[in-house]
């Protein structure tokens, strides 16, 4: 059966320097669980998104997320750029999608989309092996490190405060030392007041240009803190030549992870339906 498909970048002005990710726009849930994580597995994109009529009536519309090897219950840059591609241009300021972690509210404002952080689901300090782990992977010092909490929104982020910029962009990780870990890293720039971030993914040896599940726990993690003011921007990416820009507000009470989306890919696929 055919389908609209687009390939969004999430998360940069340019459209080459983002976080690409695949979406495939559904009628119904034609698609078998197998075919949609076969096609993710084919783009080999970090991300794949699957666009369904709401199964609540309080949504706009539904979505399924599959990285190569699994499915996410929640992930940052598939929960913008799969508004983008569903918007297609139209405005709306408000907009509420329904994914396994269910409903995020997501706001238009001027040319950007931005969702509200889920809530965490878990906070706590590292294990003595998973810091070993840490320490293997990085090569980081006890000195270098700030401070350091396992965070999760749906995804597990091991994240860990570095001492400087410097010392974060110069980390070469050993993939083989973190099989099971996510490492959300940082550093804020005292110059700018921002922070500087870097995603490294143990299972699929890669660092991600631009998270936005990682962007969201740290924003509330270090604002809660208060290392961070309640708006700043974070750059993520540089190390793997992506120029990714997120912007942080917190709106009301709650916080909020946004940037920009452009389409760079539009037309039709053909998948066997379920």
């Amino acid at each position: 059966m055919k389908s609209h498909f687009e390939q969004i970048n999430v998360f940069a002005t340019d459209p080459l320097k983002g976080n690409p990710l695949a979406v495939v726009h559904c009628d119904t849930d034609q698609y078998s669980v197998s075919t949609m994580q076969a096609f993710a597995r084919w783009t080999q994109l970090s991300e794949t998104v699957f666009i369904t009529p709401a199964k609540d009536a309080r949504a706009d519309y539904h979505i399924r997320i599959f990285t190569p090897t699994e499915e996410l219950p929640f992930a940052g840059h598939p929960t913008l750029g799969a508004c983008h591609s569903w918007l297609n241009g139209r405005e709306q300021a408000v907009v509420y999608q329904q994914s396994a972690i269910g409903i995020v509210e997501i706001r238009q404002i001027d040319d950007q989309l931005f969702f509200q952080a889920p809530p965490l689901l878990e906070q706590r300090p590292f294990s003595t092996e998973e810091r070993q782990q840490l320490v293997a992977a990085t090569g980081l010092l006890p000195e270098e490190m700030a401070a350091t909490a396992v965070l999760s929104n749906g995804p597990v982020w091991h994240c860990v405060v570095v001492n400087s910029v410097e010392r974060l962009l110069s980390i070469t990780p050993d993939y083989s030392a973190m099989p099971d870990l996510k490492l959300g890293i940082c550093s804020v720039n005292p110059e700018g007041n921002h922070l500087v971030v870097r995603a490294f993914i143990g299972a699929e040896a890669t660092e991600d240009p631009v998270t936005g599940s990682l962007n969201a726990v740290l924003a509330q993690w270090l604002i809660g803190k208060n290392e961070l003011p309640d708006h700043y921007r974070a750059q993520q990416g540089a190390c793997v030549g992506a120029a990714g820009e997120i912007e942080i507000k917190t709106l009301g009470g709650k916080i909020f992870v946004g940037g920009r989306s452009t389409t760079v890919i539009s037309g039709e696929i053909t998948l066997p339906t379920a």
